[in-house]
């Protein structure tokens, strides 16, 4: 991982945007507060637009908020595809305009963000007498925001697509800028991973890696952020011996900022009383594809089924604990460096993202043992009370 650059406490990749044609006395960034409504409009509103006028407007929202539009006066010239004037709009933010709709015409319309972030252009054609918008723009706090994906290695694992999971991300050494455990993003602050990830390790020596998918690559994804840590919290009756109340929290100095890329995980607060058995989960990780092998440069998941309390400790001849959860397949496995990472399993009905287990340790990687990882509905009222956060129940 090469080019970081520190600012602030947070180490971000930088990219310089030019958009060609943009007229600089038009264009306007509004940052707006939870609950704001302002508007958006084209110059000289209500008379037209000059011919090949170019604006680009951009609202930002808090975190955890929506930008709700709506565009209620629309004098733009029609043509086909909106070839010639149009309003290029992305509900995601994208400063690239890369997944924009178009609009023209007269036609009036209604859409809201995907997360807190808006931007919009004007691109006018010299070859029209011009026109005029206007929109109104509301920022609306979402009640609950978690467990997002974009659809609905590891041994043997397959790469996700890029940005898959928000919500994963991992430890990173800050010498070597090599991936140390997983993680998941549970609040705006704090990320989840096993408490043996933490061990000779400093707060100092360790970052958060947000939002990336291929960490041999700094152009894959727009979204990857490395934050500073300001604190450890590993649970205060973690058994190295036993390996039991693996799981801790690292806080990042600064605010995780959600966007397409970067989200939080829901935790199974509804699961509360589930042991998972027989669930199929999907496990995520930058480990070593085998044991003793290379770690991956992508982000790998694979798919393992959860396997009953006294089956596991059969199968390893030892005393599994009610708060240790075990999976298994005969084809796939976690492997080193995915320790820490996490077990998601899928809501069938909301298709939210829950994360139910921490990996924790294994025989091997592949092998035909069953691995053993931290259930994290033992450890709710823990989480709550160490990030000091009230948590949606979805």
């Amino acid at each position: 991982m090469t080019g970081w650059v520190v600012s602030c406490g947070v180490i971000l990749v930088i990219t310089i945007v030019s958009v060609t044609g943009q007229s600089a006395n038009c264009d306007t960034l509004d940052n707006y507060a939870s609950g704001a409504t302002g508007y958006i409009q084209s110059p000289n509103f209500p008379n037209y637009y000059n011919p090949g006028t170019k604006c680009l407007y951009t609202v930002n929202a808090p975190v955890g908020h929506y930008l709700y539009v709506q565009c209620y006066d629309m004098y733009l010239p029609s043509s086909t595809g909106c070839y010639y004037d149009k309003l290029s709009v992305s509900l995601s933010g994208d400063s690239n305009l890369a997944d924009a709709q178009q609009r023209c015409g007269t036609t009036t319309f209604n859409v809201q963000t995907s997360y807190n972030k808006l931007v919009v252009a004007l691109q006018g054609s010299t070859s029209t007498v011009g026109g005029r918008f206007r929109c109104q723009i509301t920022a609306v706090k979402i009640p609950c925001d978690c467990g997002r994906r974009k659809t609905a290695t590891i041994y043997n694992g397959f790469p996700t697509k890029a940005n898959e999971y928000p919500m994963m991300s991992a430890l990173v050494d800050v010498s070597s800028k090599e991936v140390v455990c997983g993680s998941t993003i549970v609040t705006d602050r704090h990320a989840l991973t096993a408490a043996h990830c933490l061990l000779k390790r400093t707060v100092t020596g360790t970052a958060l890696l947000v939002g990336d998918q291929n960490i041999k690559i700094g152009t894959d994804t727009p979204f990857s952020v490395v934050m500073l840590l300001s604190s450890f919290i590993s649970h205060p009756n973690y058994d190295s011996t036993g390996k039991t109340n693996d799981i801790a929290l690292v806080r990042t100095t600064n605010t995780i900022v959600f966007n397409p890329g970067v989200g939080r995980v829901c935790l199974p607060f509804r699961f509360g009383t589930s042991t998972f058995t027989g669930a199929a989960v999907t496990a995520l990780g930058w480990g070593t594809i085998d044991f003793g092998a290379p770690m991956s440069p992508e982000l790998l998941q694979t798919t393992l089924n959860v396997i009953a309390q006294t089956d596991c400790s059969t199968r390893l001849s030892r005393t599994i604990q009610p708060s240790q959860l075990c999976a298994f397949s005969t084809k796939n496995d976690t492997c080193q460096n995915d320790s820490g990472g996490p077990l998601y399993y899928v809501d069938p009905n909301s298709q939210l993202v829950y994360e139910v287990g921490i990996v924790g340790f294994g025989v091997g990687c592949g092998s035909a043992f069953p691995s053993v990882n931290t259930r994290v509905t033992s450890f709710l009222d823990w989480i709550v009370t160490n990030t000091g956060y009230t948590f949606c129940e979805k």
